[in-house]
C-alpha cells in the first residue's frame, strides 16, 4: 500500500482539509486549545466519520481486495487522526499546554481508536455501497450509518437509563457532567481491549476473503488455523465485552445499578435505591424526606408533581461516578421521575433542589421535560436551575435574592438575556445558579406560580406577565435596590462570584486532578507530596492563589513553621490576592499562635478575618477559637478539634478526650458537649448527639451563635427521631431568635414542617441597627 498515494487521493485530500478545519476551528474555544478532553471528545465527532466516508468512496470506486480495503481503511484513519493531533499540538504552541502527555493518550486511546474502526468500517461500508447503482450515496450514507447509530445507542442510555457517561466505539469517552472538572477515563483502557479485538477479528476475516474477477467475494482458502481461532476469539472477546460491559463499568441499566447498590426502601411518595452498607433506619429516614419535599414543592409549584420519585442514593462521589457517570454533580432526570445522589448527612442538602427539577418536569416540554425551546430540545438552563434554587433555596447566611444584590452592587449581576440562554454555561456556577434563581423567585412574587408554570412550559415570559424583558429587569433591580446587606456580605460576595466559569479557567480539568491529588495526599500524610501537587496547579494556573495557603499549612506540618508563617504572612499582607484567600491566610496565622500560645495575635487575626464574613458556619468556628485565646480550659480540646499542634493537623481522637475530661470538670458550661454533638450528628448517632444537646442546652452557652446552632441541632435530631414535641418546641425558639440570619430560620422552619406535616411557623422580621438583618 503506497501512503503517498492515499495521501494524495482526492477523497483522503478533501477529508484531511475538512478534518484541519474544523478541528482547527474548534481549537480557538477556551478548553479546546489543546490535547485534552474536550478536544478529544470534538475530534471523536468529526474525524471517524471522515475517516470512514472517504474510505467507503474509494473502496466503492477502487473495489480492492477485502484485506487490501481494510489497511487501507486503517491506513486513512490513522493519518486523519495524526493530522487532527498535529492540530492540537499547535493550538497547544499557540496557548500553553495543560498535561500534553495524558492529552495525547486520551486523544490516542478516544479519536485515534475510533478513527481506525471508522476506517475498518468505511472499507465494509464501501464493499456494499460498490454493488449499488447511487454508489457515493449510498457509501456517504453507509460509512455514516455505524457512528451515527453508536451515538444513538448512548442517547438511548442515558434516556433510558441513569447513566449520563459513554463508552463510545468512535467518539472514545464522553464523561457527562460539565461540573465535574475531574476526568476519570480509565475505564477507557478495557474499552480499547475490545476494540483491538474486534480490529483483530475484522483482520482475519478480511485476509480470508478474495475477489473474483467478476467482482465477487469469495472465501480464501488459507492453510492458517491457527489465524481462525484467533480471529474467533478475537470476535467472542469483542462481544463479550459488549454483552458484559455493565460488569466493567462501561455501561449501566436501572436493574444492574439497583442490583449493585442492593438496598431499597419505599415512602408515600419515593422510591429510595441505596446502598447495602448503609443502616436501613438512615435510608428510610432519607426516604421520608423525599416525600416531605415532594409535598412542599407542590404548594410552592401549585401544581401535582408526579405520584413517585425514584432516588439514587450511593455511598460515595467514587460509587456515583462508576454507576451513573456524575462524581460530584447532582443530577436528576424529570422525564424518569428519577435524581441521582450521594450520602451527605441529614437532611441532605440539596435533595429538595434535584426533586425539584423533577416536580418541574410535570410541567415541561419534549422528551426530556424541561424548559428550552424546540419543544425542550434545545435547553434554557438558567430556567431549568433557577426554578429548583428558587423551589429549594439552600440554607446559608444569604437568601438567593440577596446574593443577587450583592451581585448587583459589585457589578457581576449577568444579563437576563446572557443568563435564561446558553451563555448561562459560560458564568461560574455561583453566579448563574444564584442570579438565575433570584429572578424565578421575583417571577413567582410578583406574577405567581402559574407564570413560572407557564413560562417552564414554553411560553413567553414576556407574554405571561405583559412586560418586556427589559421592563422585567429594570423591576428586577429595583427589587434588588430594596435589599439592605451587611457590610461582610461584599467580601463574601467577591469570594463567591470572582471565580470564572469552567470555560474562563486555565487547564482545570489539570489544576483541579491537582487539587484532588493534593487532598488524597494530605489524607496519607504526605506532605511533600501535597506541596509537589499544589505547585503543579499553580504552575499551570497561577490564578490558584488559594493553592498557596494550602502550600504553606503544608509547610508547617512538614516541622518548617518559620517558612510556612514567613509565606502566610506574604499571602495576608499580598494585595493582589483576592481578599478571601488573604483572610485564609490571616485565619491560618491565627491557628498557629493559638496553637503556639499566642492568644492576643490569634484572637487579632480571628476578629479581623470575622468583620468580612456573613456565613454563620464559618462564623460560629472563628467564635469558638476566640473562646480558646479567652477559657484556658478550652484551649487544649478547641486546638485538639480545630486547629491541631504545630507539625500535625487536627486530631480527632484526642479532641474526643479532651472535650470528655472539660466537660466532666465544667459542668456549667455547655460549650464541650455541644461540641461532641456536633460530631454525633456528622457521624449520624442522633440519639447520643440528642443527649449531648440536651446538656448543653441545659447549661451556659456564652456564644449567641453556638447557642442558636445547638437548637437548630437539637430540631434536626428531632426530626431525624421523629420527636414531635421537641421539634416544635426549638422550631419556635429558633426562628424567634434575633441573631440568626432570616434565610436560615427560614430553612428551619422548612425543615420542621417536613418532618412533622405540621405548617411552618412564620418566620418574623427582626430589624437591628445598621438595617434588616437578613
Amino acid at each position: 500500500m503506497n501512503l503517498k498515494r492515499l495521501a494524495s487521493a482526492r477523497p483522503s485530500s478533501i477529508g484531511i482539509g475538512v478534518v484541519v478545519l474544523l478541528v482547527g476551528a474548534i481549537g480557538f474555544l477556551p478548553l479546546f486549545d489543546g490535547p485534552g478532553y474536550e478536544s478529544a471528545l470534538a475530534a471523536g465527532l468529526v474525524v471517524p466519520s471522515a475517516a470512514a466516508i472517504t474510505t467507503a468512496l474509494s473502496a466503492s470506486k477502487a473495489r480492492p481486495a477485502p484485506f487490501d480495503a481494510f489497511a487501507s481503511g486503517l491506513a486513512r484513519g490513522a493519518m486523519f487522526v495524526g493530522a487532527a493531533w498535529l492540530v492540537t499540538i499547535v493550538h497547544g504552541l499557540r496557548a500553553g499546554f495543560c498535561d500534553p502527555l495524558s492529552g495525547s493518550v486520551l486523544f490516542a486511546l478516544g479519536p485515534g481508536v475510533g478513527a481506525l474502526l471508522a476506517g475498518a468500517w468505511g472499507a465494509a461500508a464501501g464493499e456494499i455501497a460498490g454493488r449499488v447503482k447511487r454508489r457515493r450515496l449510498c457509501a456517504v450514507l453507509l460509512a455514516l450509518a455505524a457512528p451515527l447509530a453508536s451515538v444513538g445507542v448512548s442517547l438511548v442510555r442515558f434516556y433510558t437509563s441513569p447513566m449520563v457517561f459513554a463508552y463510545d466505539p468512535f467518539v472514545g469517552y464522553f464523561s457527562g457532567s460539565l461540573y465535574d472538572t475531574v476526568i476519570d477515563a480509565s475505564g477507557l483502557y478495557a474499552y480499547r481491549a475490545g476494540s483491538a479485538a474486534t480490529l483483530l477479528a475484522g483482520a482475519v476475516l478480511a485476509s480470508h476473503l478474495a475477489r473474483t474477477e467478476d467482482g465477487k467475494l469469495v472465501r480464501r482458502s488459507k492453510s492458517q488455523p491457527g489465524a481462525i481461532v484467533l480471529g474467533v476469539f478475537a470476535a467472542a472477546a469483542s462481544l463479550g465485552m459488549t454483552l458484559f460491559g455493565h460488569r466493567l463499568g462501561h455501561w449501566h441499566t436501572p436493574t444492574s445499578i439497583a442490583e449493585t447498590l442492593g438496598g431499597r426502601v419505599e415512602s408515600e411518595r419515593c422510591d429510595v435505591v441505596y446502598p447495602r452498607g448503609m443502616p436501613r433506619e438512615d435510608a428510610l429516614r432519607f426516604a421520608r424526606d423525599c416525600s416531605a419535599h415532594v409535598v412542599a414543592q407542590e404548594a410552592w409549584l401549585e401544581t401535582k408533581g408526579p405520584a413517585k420519585i425514584t432516588a439514587y442514593l450511593f455511598a460515595d462521589p467514587t460509587q456515583k461516578g462508576a454507576l451513573m457517570g456524575a462524581a460530584d454533580t447532582y443530577i436528576a432526570k424529570p422525564w424518569r421521575n428519577e435524581v441521582y445522589v450521594q450520602q451527605n448527612g441529614y437532611p441532605h442538602p440539596v435533595l429538595g433542589h434535584e426533586i425539584a427539577h423533577v416536580m418541574a418536569g410535570s410541567f415541561g416540554r419534549g422528551p426530556f421535560r424541561i424548559a428550552g425551546s424546540l419543544g425542550g430540545l434545545l435547553p434554557n438552563p438558567g430556567l431549568i436551575e433557577g426554578i429548583a434554587v428558587a423551589t429549594s433555596p439552600h440554607e446559608g447566611a444569604l437568601s438567593a435574592r440577596e446574593w443577587a444584590k450583592a451581585m448587583k452592587d459589585l457589578g457581576k449581576l449577568p444579563k437576563l438575556s446572557r443568563l435564561f440562554a446558553l451563555g448561562f454555561l459560560g458564568e461560574n456556577s455561583s453566579v448563574a445558579y444564584t442570579a438565575s434563581g433570584a429572578f424565578v423567585g421575583f417571577v413567582k412574587e410578583r406574577y405567581g406560580a402559574a407564570a413560572v408554570r407557564a413560562w417552564y412550559g414554553g411560553g413567553s415570559l414576556p407574554e405571561i406577565t405583559g412586560a418586556s424583558w427589559d421592563e422585567l429587569e429594570r423591576s428586577f433591580h429595583e427589587d434588588l435596590d430594596h435589599v439592605v446587606l451587611p457590610e461582610a456580605a461584599a467580601a463574601q460576595a467577591r469570594a463567591r462570584f470572582e471565580r470564572p466559569g469552567i470555560f474562563g479557567r486555565r487547564c482545570p480539568h489539570v489544576v483541579d486532578a491537582c487539587r484532588k491529588r493534593a487532598e488524597e495526599q494530605k489524607a496519607r500524610g504526605d506532605d511533600e507530596g501535597v506541596i509537589e501537587a499544589l505547585r503543579e496547579a499553580l504552575a499551570l494556573d497561577p490564578g490558584e492563589s488559594g493553592a498557596r495557603v494550602s502550600i504553606a499549612r503544608a509547610l508547617v506540618r512538614l516541622g518548617k513553621p518559620d517558612a510556612g508563617k514567613a509565606e502566610l504572612q506574604a499571602i495576608a499582607d499580598e494585595a493582589r490576592f483576592p481578599r478571601h484567600v488573604r483572610d485564609r491566610a490571616l485565619e491560618e496565622l491565627g491557628d498557629l499562635a493559638l496553637a503556639e500560645g499566642d492568644h492576643e495575635r490569634a484572637m487579632m487575626h480571628y476578629r479581623e478575618v470575622m468583620s468580612r464574613t456573613v456565613e454563620e458556619d464559618p462564623l460560629r468556628t472563628l467564635d469558638v477559637k476566640v473562646e480558646a485565646t479567652q477559657n484556658p480550659r478550652s484551649k487544649d480540646a478547641i486546638v485538639a478539634l480545630l486547629v491541631g499542634t504545630t507539625g500535625r493537623g487536627p486530631d480527632k481522637i484526642r479532641a474526643a478526650e479532651e472535650l470528655g475530661a472539660w466537660a466532666a470538670s465544667a459542668t456549667d458550661d455547655g460549650l464541650p458537649d455541644y461540641l461532641l454533638a456536633r460530631s454525633y450528628v456528622g457521624s449520624g448517632d442522633f440519639v447520643e448527639a440528642a443527649r449531648r444537646l440536651d446538656r448543653a442546652l441545659g447549661r451556659r452557652l456564652g456564644i449567641g451563635r453556638v447557642a442558636a446552632e445547638a437548637e437548630r441541632l437539637r430540631l434536626v435530631t428531632a426530626c431525624a427521631l421523629d420527636d414531635r414535641p421537641t421539634a416544635e418546641r426549638m422550631t419556635l425558639a429558633y426562628v424567634a431568635r434575633k441573631d440568626v440570619p432570616r434565610a436560615r430560620r427560614e430553612a428551619a422552619a422548612s425543615l420542621y414542617a417536613r418532618c412533622t406535616g405540621a405548617l411552618a411557623p412564620a418566620v418574623p422580621e427582626v430589624t437591628k441597627a445598621g438595617g434588616a438583618l437578613p
